[in-house]
C-alpha cells in the first residue's frame, strides 16, 4: 500500500511531474491481465484506484497477494528486462498509471540526473519490499520449524497457555453439544476472559516493548498464528482481518463490522471466538473513535454559531460519525461534509446510506487518490474547510507521507480551521496479536511523534492538544490553522 508513496517521496517534484507526463491513465475492467507470468511487461504500472491480485502458476489459481492504491507493478522486470515472475490481474475495475517502458527508457537516456534519482528510488523501494519478504519467509519457516534454543523456554510458556485455551474450547464444544448446539453464556464468558488474559500476556512477552530478540519473537509469533488460525477462520471478523479481501485488514467493511459489534461465525464456537476478537483492545478503540469524532464535529458546529460548517473526511471508510452527527442535527443545512476515499466500494456503501437518509445535498463523495494527494496533484474543488480529519489512514504510511498530507490539509483549511489525525499509540495491548496473528501491521506513534510531524509541516508547530478514546490506544492529534 505504500510503495508508490515511498517511491515519489524519494524523487524530486520535477521527477514526479516527468513520471506523470510520460504516463497514461488507463482504466482496466475486472479480470483483465496487467502482466502475465513468463512475458516481459511493456510498462511500469502504478495502481491509482481499485484492486489487483497476484497469481503464480506453480502455487495455484488463488491470488497470493492483493495490490491496492499506491502499489507498483513491473518494476523488477523493468530493471532486469526479464519476464514477469507472476501474473497480475484486476480483481475489480481499476485505474492505473501506465508508464511505457520505451518512453521511460528514452527519458532516462536523455536525463542522466533523473535516471540516477529514479534508479536510486527504485532500489530503495525494492529494498523495503525485500525486507518485508524476508520477514514473511522467516515467519513461514519459523511456523514450520522447531523453536530455536533462545526461544524454547518462552515457547514452553506460550504453548502451555495455548494448550489451556484450546482445552477450554474443547470443553465448550462438548457443553454446546449437550445444550442443543448452544454455548452456555457462562462458558462464553470464560472463553472471553481467557483470550483477553492471553492477549495481554502475549503482548508483554512478544510485543514491541518486549526485551526478547526480534528473531525469537518472529519464531513465537509464527507458531501462535499457526495454532490459532483454525479458530480464527471460524470467526466472521477474525477471518476477514486475516484474509484481507480489499488488500488490507482495516477496510471499510471491517470497520463497519467493528462498529456494529455483532459477533458471528461458523460452528458451535464461531460466535464466541468472534466475540473475543471484537473485544480486543484495538477493536474497542476503533469502535470508540466513532463517538469521539462525532463529538469533535459537533464542537466545530457549535463554534460556527448557526453558520453552516464544512467538514472534510479523508479515507472516510463507512463514515458513521458523520451520519451520527446528522441524526442529532435539527437542520441538516448546518453541515456540509466532503468524504474522500480511495475505495469505490467504500464510497458506494456510504452513498447508499446517504441517499436513503435524504442527505445527498449535504454530503459530497470524492474518489480521492492517495498518490495524487501525496504528490500535490490532486485538487479538490471545495471551499475552505472548518475541520479536516482522518482516523484510519496514517497508521499505514511513513512520516514523509504524513507531512505531505498535513501540508495538503493546511491548504484546504480556512484560518481558524482544525485538523485531527488519528493514530494507534505504541501502548496498544493488541499489537502483538495484530502483528503476528492477523499480519495487521501498523505504524504506531506517540505524542512526541505527532508533535514532530506537525512541526515539520506547514502548520509549523506542535499539536494544540492530543485526545485519547477511553481505551487510550487511539490518539487524536489536533491543531488549529493560525
Amino acid at each position: 500500500m505504500r510503495d508508490a508513496i515511498s517511491l515519489f517521496g524519494d524523487l524530486e517534484d520535477s521527477d514526479v511531474d516527468t513520471m506523470f507526463a510520460i504516463g497514461i491513465e488507463r482504466q482496466v475492467i475486472a479480470s483483465s491481465a496487467i502482466t502475465r507470468e513468463g512475458q516481459v511487461p511493456d510498462a511500469l504500472y502504478i495502481v491509482l484506484e481499485g484492486l489487483l491480485g497476484v497469481r503464480v502458476r506453480s502455487v495455484g489459481p488463488e491470488a497470493i497477494q492483493m495490490l491496492g492504491p499506491g502499489e507498483i507493478v513491473g518494476e523488477i522486470a523493468f530493471l532486469d528486462s526479464m519476464p514477469a515472475s507472476a501474473t497480475v490481474e484486476a480483481l475489480e475495475n481499476s485505474l492505473l498509471l501506465t508508464i511505457p517502458r520505451v518512453a521511460l527508457q528514452k527519458q532516462l537516456a536523455e536525463d542522466p540526473a533523473f535516471a540516477a534519482r529514479l534508479y536510486r528510488a527504485l532500489a530503495r523501494s525494492l529494498a523495503r519490499r525485500m525486507r518485508d519478504a524476508t520477514a514473511t519467509i522467516a515467519h513461514w519457516l519459523h511456523s514450520a520449524s522447531t523453536i530455536s534454543a533462545h526461544g524454547s523456554e518462552l515457547w514452553a510458556d506460550v504453548d502451555a497457555r495455548l494448550s489451556a485455551f484450546k482445552t477450554l474450547l474443547a470443553d465448550a464444544e462438548r457443553q454446546a453439544m449437550t445444550h442443543g448446539d448452544m454455548l452456555p453464556d457462562e462458558m462464553g464468558e470464560q472463553i472471553l476472559a481467557a483470550f483477553r488474559d492471553f492477549a495481554l500476556w502475549f503482548n508483554e512477552k512478544v510485543g514491541d516493548a518486549s526485551t526478547t530478540s526480534i528473531e525469537v519473537r518472529q519464531e513465537i509469533g509464527a507458531r501462535v498464528q499457526r495454532e490459532l488460525l483454525p479458530y480464527m477462520m471460524l470467526a466472521k471478523n477474525g477471518e476477514r482481518w486475516y484474509r484481507k479481501p480489499r488488500g488490507y485488514a482495516g477496510d471499510f467493511l471491517s470497520i463497519e463490522w467493528i462498529y456494529e459489534n455483532h459477533p458471528d461465525g461458523a460452528g458451535r464456537l464461531g460466535r464466541a471466538l468472534d466475540r473475543c476478537f471484537l473485544d480486543m483492545f484495538a477493536a474497542r478503540a476503533v469502535s470508540n473513535r466513532r463517538a469521539l469524532l462525532a463529538e469533535e464535529i459537533g464542537a466545530t458546529l457549535a463554534d460556527q454559531r448557526g453558520t453552516p460548517a464544512r467538514v472534510l473526511s479523508m479515507a472516510c471508510g463507512p463514515a458513521r460519525e458523520i451520519f451520527d452527527v446528522f441524526e442529532r442535527l435539527s437542520d441538516p443545512k448546518l453541515l456540509f461534509a466532503t468524504l474522500i476515499d480511495i475505495d469505490f466500494e467504500a464510497l458506494a456503501f456510504v452513498a447508499n446510506i446517504r441517499d436513503k437518509r435524504g442527505l445527498k445535498r449535504f454530503i459530497q463523495l470524492e474518489n480521492g487518490n492517495l498518490v495524487y494527494v501525496a504528490t500535490g496533484r490532486r485538487h479538490l474543488d471545495v471551499p475552505p474547510q472548518d475541520l479536516a480529519y482522518s482516523i484510519g489512514l496514517i497508521d499505514y504510511f511513513d512520516d514523509s507521507f504524513v507531512i505531505r498530507l498535513l501540508n495538503y490539509v493546511y491548504d484546504v483549511l480556512r484560518p481558524g480551521g482544525r485538523v485531527i489525525l488519528g493514530n494507534f499509540h505504541p501502548r496498544n495491548p493488541s499489537r502483538a496479536l495484530m502483528d503476528y496473528v492477523w499480519d495487521w501491521k501498523l505504524i504506531h506513534r506517540d505524542e512526541a511523534d505527532m508533535n514532530r510531524l506537525f512541526e515539520q509541516s506547514k502548520f509549523g508547530g506542535p499539536c494544540d492538544r492530543i485526545r485519547f478514546e477511553s481505551e487510550r490506544i487511539n490518539l487524536f492529534a489536533i491543531r488549529t490553522k493560525r
